[in-house]
């Protein structure tokens, strides 16, 4: 990082420590109305913008809006409510995400190896764990699944290697087939879609995560002058405005993981010339990490160094 100008190329922050933080900084914001929990079970195109139907607690309420966001995810409503379609590519890969205890605490470095069933890796985590991810192939994960901690942890110990010395314990596992889907577009009328919605990527090079934070400040960035914030023309230069970073951290994590994927020797010793010219060429070095950084394309005002 220092080669390259910075204190650090990235951080891991455990999901629910963001949660926390996010929730204590909402409670915070004067005039903001919050529906939590509800479900979105409809939505109406009426002259002002989009009635939201919701559900909560067994009865229903509905919001009108001039502005509606489809962030809800990749299985995403409102975004199939908006009649916009997808773009699906299956990697037949499932990922295992667990918390690890290992036998050398985590030092701040992260590993990533790059197997032909997706990535093996650890994150180094602020509780002293690390944060560990194992592909598998989809026709396996069920037999995966099941094993106990204890073979588990042997099945990711030779995947991954001794660089963190023995692997103790295992956390409760979770499991996510790994699919790209990709929104056919990214407006319909007052409205955006962002985040996973917009785009859900193979998670081999990190990028999904801060993707979708980005499309978020610059749809804030668009709407912070106060006034209406669903107007066409303005929100007509929000496909443009994310569509470099967009596509090509979308060519990245989708070329990464195809050419991962491919088993066959030839393929094998490309990958391994190439590792090894990276590591040794800072021509080649210096735009990847600034890349996997997030310095892609146009950058919302926040990730230029203003404030959110």
């Amino acid at each position: 990082a220092i080669d390259h100008g910075r204190e650090a190329f990235g951080g891991v922050v455990v999901a629910r420590d963001l949660g926390l933080a996010l929730e204590a900084r909402l409670a915070a914001l004067a005039g903001l109305h919050r529906h939590c929990p509800a479900q979105v079970v409809a939505i109406e195109a009426i002259e002002t913008g989009w009635r939201v139907t919701l559900a909560r607690d067994g009865a229903h309420d509905t919001v009108d809006t001039r502005l509606l966001v489809a962030a809800d995810g990749t299985g995403s409503f409102v975004r199939g409510a908006l009649g916009i379609g997808t773009e699906v590519h299956d990697y037949g890969q499932t990922l295992f995400v667990s918390s690890l205890a290992t036998e050398r605490a985590p030092d701040g470095s992260a590993w990533e190896r790059f197997t032909d069933t997706g990535p093996v890796a650890l994150l180094p985590r602020p509780d002293g764990h690390h944060g560990a991810i194992m592909g598998v192939a989809s026709e396996d994960a069920e037999a995966v699944a099941a094993l106990d901690d204890a073979a588990y942890l042997a099945r990711l110990q030779a995947r991954f290697g001794g660089r963190a010395g023995r692997f103790l314990r295992v956390g409760r596992r979770a499991s996510y087939p790994l699919r790209r889907v990709v929104a056919e577009r990214l407006l319909a009328p007052r409205a955006v879609v962002m985040g996973n919605a917009a785009q859900t990527i193979h998670p081999i090079g990190a990028q999904g995560f801060n993707l979708g934070l980005r499309d978020a400040l610059c749809l804030a960035d668009l709407v912070a002058d106060g006034g209406d914030p669903g107007e066409p023309q303005r929100l007509s230069r929000y496909p443009a405005l994310r569509a470099e970073d967009r596509e090509r951290t979308l060519a990245f994590s989708d070329g990464l993981a195809r050419l991962t994927a491919n088993a066959s020797f030839p393929m094998h010793v490309l990958r391994s010339l190439g590792m090894l010219a990276l590591d040794r060429l800072p021509l080649l070095k210096a735009p990847l990490a600034s890349g996997a950084m997030g310095y892609r394309g146009t950058l919302p005002s926040a990730v230029r160094g203003g404030r959110a």
